[in-house]
C-alpha cells in the first residue's frame, strides 16, 4: 500500500483548536492536502502519537507546522512525545519544519534554532496564514522539493544527544610539542620572506626554547623565545619579548596552555596575554596553534613596520 501523501501537516495543543481548525479549513478551501487530527477522528498529534499512531509513520508531507503555545510546551513528557521530538526539529532547523508561535508564547532559546524562520498567529487571520502555506507548498513543488516521511523525521529528532567528551587520548603535553614543532615550522617558512625588505630572520631551538630573532643592518629588530614549561607549570608555552635582553628566562609576557575544547572538537590554547598581542592581562584568548602563529605573525609584522 503507497504512502498516503499530504502538503501540510499540523500538530497542536487542544486550546488552539479553533484557530488550527480555522486555518486548516482555509488551507483546504484553497486546495492543500492537510493531515488533521479530526480527520482521523481521534486526537492525533500531542497525544500519545508515538506511541499509538504507529500507523501514521507511512504518511508523507511536505511541511510540519506545529502551532507553538504556552500548552504546547508545557505538555508532560511522554504522554505527548510527539510535541518533544518536533521541538527538537525546530531546534536543529529542520527546513520541513514551519512553527507558528501561538500568543505570547516565549520560546526558550536553546529551542528555537537561530536560523530558523516563524511566523506569528497574531499577526495573521486563520485565511491569511493559510494563504501563506498555499505559497510555501506552491513554492516547493516548483522547486521539485519531496514530500519526507513523517517516520523519517521522527527518528532523526528522537536522535539522542550524546556528551560532548575530551577523547580518552588526549595529552595537553602531546599537544604542547605539537605547538610548538608548528611554531617552528611556519618561522623557518616565512622568516626567509624578509630577506627582500631588508630583514635577516632565523629561528633556532636551544634545548626546550624556540628563539625568533630579527634583525635590521645588524641590529636587532625584533627577538622572542617561546618555551616549553610556562612560567607558571610545565604545561605551557612561555612568550618572552626581547628574549635574553630583558629579565632572562623568569620573564613572562603571556603564556598558553593546551586544552581540547569540547565544543569545537579540536585540541586549542587558552591564552593569558600579558604583553605579547598588547592585550593587557586577557585570559579568554583561545586560539588552535595554526590561529596562534597566524597571531604571532601579525604581531611580528606590526612591529617591524615601525621601524
Amino acid at each position: 500500500m503507497s504512502a498516503t501523501t499530504y502538503d501540510i501537516a499540523v500538530s497542536f495543543a487542544g486550546e488552539q483548536r479553533d484557530y488550527v481548525e480555522a486555518v486548516v479549513g482555509a488551507a483546504k478551501d484553497r486546495g492543500l492536502k492537510v493531515f488533521y487530527d479530526k480527520d482521523k477522528g481521534n486526537e492525533w498529534w500531542g497525544r500519545n502519537f508515538i506511541r499509538e499512531q504507529r500507523k501514521v509513520y507511512g504518511s508523507q508531507t511536505r511541511f510540519f507546522v506545529p502551532f507553538i503555545s504556552t500548552e504546547y510546551l508545557a505538555k508532560p513528557i511522554p504522554m505527548d512525545e510527539f510535541s518533544a521530538v518536533m521541538m527538537t526539529a525546530v531546534k536543529q532547523g529542520d527546513e520541513y519544519v514551519l512553527p507558528v508561535l501561538m500568543g505570547d508564547v516565549q520560546v526558550p532559546p536553546d529551542l528555537l534554532h537561530p536560523h530558523i524562520g516563524y511566523l506569528r498567529s497574531d499577526d495573521f487571520t486563520p485565511e491569511a496564514l493559510a494563504e501563506q502555506l498555499v505559497q510555501k507548498v506552491g513554492t516547493a513543488t516548483s522547486a521539485g522539493q519531496q514530500p519526507r516521511d513523517v517516520g523519517e523525521v521522527v527518528e532523526e529528532a528522537m536522535a539522542y544527544r550524546m556528551p560532548k567528551m575530551v577523547p580518552g587520548d588526549f595529552s595537553k603535553y602531546d599537544e604542547l610539542d605539537a605547538t610548538f614543532d608548528h611554531l617552528l615550522q611556519q618561522f623557518e617558512q616565512v622568516l626567509p620572506q624578509l630577506t627582500p625588505l631588508g630583514f635577516v630572520g632565523r629561528v633556532r631551538v636551544s634545548g626546550e626554547t624556540l628563539k625568533v630573532r630579527i634583525e635590521r643592518n645588524g641590529e636587532t629588530a625584533y627577538a622572542l623565545d617561546i618555551s616549553k614549561g610556562g612560567f607558571h607549570s610545565d604545561d605551557q608555552l612561555n612568550f618572552m619579548i626581547g628574549g635574553n635582553r630583558i629579565g632572562g628566562g623568569t620573564s613572562s609576557n603571556g603564556y598558553a596552555t593546551p586544552y581540547f575544547d569540547r565544543e569545537a572538537g579540536a585540541p586549542k590554547l587558552r591564552m593569558m596575554d600579558f604583553s605579547v598581542f598588547s592585550s593587557m592581562g586577557r585570559s579568554d584568548l583561545t586560539y588552535t596553534k595554526e590561529e596562534l602563529f597566524t597571531k604571532l605573525w601579525g604581531r611580528i609584522v606590526e612591529q617591524l613596520e615601525r621601524r
